[in-house]
């Protein structure tokens, strides 16, 4: 019987060198599984304290006892010793994670702010597929097109694949030696930063951009649509607007963001918006008198506008086409085939892991049934 390598890393080398991994092009998605604490055990950092104090004097009074009867072989004292060890152990690790929280302000759910869970301090509370809130993990994929094999598992705490393709990036070339030549994922992972880290990494990122993000203007002033800044034509000769009234929006400043993004920010004199006929309709009911129209432009970088041309061609078009069945089947292997719906281990490292092994399950699997029908075809060969 041929041996087989446990060790992923071991069977990644193996399927690479039978030609099965070659990482030409590789898909990333994500999916929530559940996490192995209730929603329940949530605590505010004021409560996580008075609970993690408690579980210290536990921890005394248990180590006070082991002393005295350090003669006596009693199991039972010795598990109780280290069960107290390890809650006190999450317990200060929530009170980490809502420092944390608190600093970075990552959740937007009010009444979750500033909150950790007792059980299992990393895990995050999460959207699911059926539109409710549990605890939970946000398992990243990273799976080679060639044979649908997986060649990186991760469990992230962030709730949304927003920032998760550079991650995947890097992970791929730290365990396997070097980054795919091509990856593809979907609108979750479309945005300036993955455009931006897949360019300077030097590989050729496929991706859904969706323009339905973009904040589509209303009418919060009760203006007209013609006074609506979408209706102010650009000159791009002279970089200016005119507004309805005829005036000359001229540039005013350059708002820096993330990722090469540039806002342009454009003004009206303030001596003409003062005295505009037009200004009731223009202006904002409370407006003062000093008040001037003003309306941005953004300026997207060179490699966003590259992403987007190159994406509006028939041949991006037919690569992105091919991601879901790609991308989803492995998920939905190891949720049905090892019902890995909600984790059994604690803590995102135990978390990694366990998907790891499932991920593990899935190749091998894959890897038999290549393997068979490789043997069927030299036998009818």
């Amino acid at each position: 019987m041929q041996w087989l390598p446990y060790d992923p890393v071991q069977v990644l080398g193996m399927l690479s060198a039978e030609g099965l991994v070659t990482l030409e092009r590789v898909t990333l998605d994500g999916t929530k599984i559940k996490a192995n604490a209730g929603g329940n055990t949530f605590r505010r950092k004021e409560k996580l304290e008075v609970h993690l104090e408690l579980a210290r004097d536990q921890v005394r009074i248990l180590n006070a006892e082991g002393e005295e009867k350090e003669t006596t072989a009693n199991r039972q004292a010795a598990a109780r010793r280290r069960a107290a060890r390890q809650r006190a152990s999450r317990l200060e690790a929530a009170v980490r994670e809502v420092e944390r929280l608190q600093e970075e302000k990552k959740h937007d759910r009010k009444d979750l702010v500033g909150r950790a869970s007792g059980t299992d301090p990393d895990a995050h509370v999460m959207r699911n597929g059926e539109g409710g809130t549990v605890p939970s993990y946000n398992v990243q994929l990273l799976t080679d097109v060639t044979h649908g094999l997986v060649v990186n598992v991760e469990a992230t705490t962030d709730a949304i694949d927003y920032r998760q393709l550079q991650a995947a990036l890097e992970r791929c070339e730290r365990m396997l030696g070097k980054k795919p030549k091509q990856i593809v994922a979907d609108g979750d992972y479309t945005n300036h930063a993955s455009v931006h880290a897949a360019a300077a990494c030097g590989v050729d990122f496929y991706g859904s951009w969706q323009d339905s993000w973009k904040p589509v203007e209303r009418d919060a002033q009760g203006r007209s649509a013609e006074f609506l800044a979408s209706a102010f034509p650009y000159d791009a000769k002279r970089d200016c607007f005119t507004c309805p009234a005829g005036q000359i929006l001229t540039h005013h400043a350059i708002l820096n963001r993330e990722n090469g993004v540039h806002t342009h920010v454009y003004r009206a004199p303030k001596a003409a918006c003062r005295n505009c006929p037009l200004r009731g309709q223009c202006a904002p009911p409370a407006a003062r008198p000093a008040w001037r129209r003003s309306i941005t432009r953004s300026e997207e970088p060179a490699t966003t506008m590259a992403f987007k041309t190159k994406m509006a061609t028939e041949e991006a078009r037919q690569i992105y086409a091919k991601r879901s069945q790609i991308a989803e089947f492995p998920h939905a292997w190891i949720k049905e085939r090892c019902g890995l719906r909600q984790f059994r281990c604690r803590n995102r490292l135990k978390v990694t892991m366990e998907a790891t092994w499932a991920c593990l399950s899935y190749n091998l699997t894959r890897w038999f049934s290549l393997r068979r029908k490789s043997n069927l075809g030299i036998a009818f060969a």
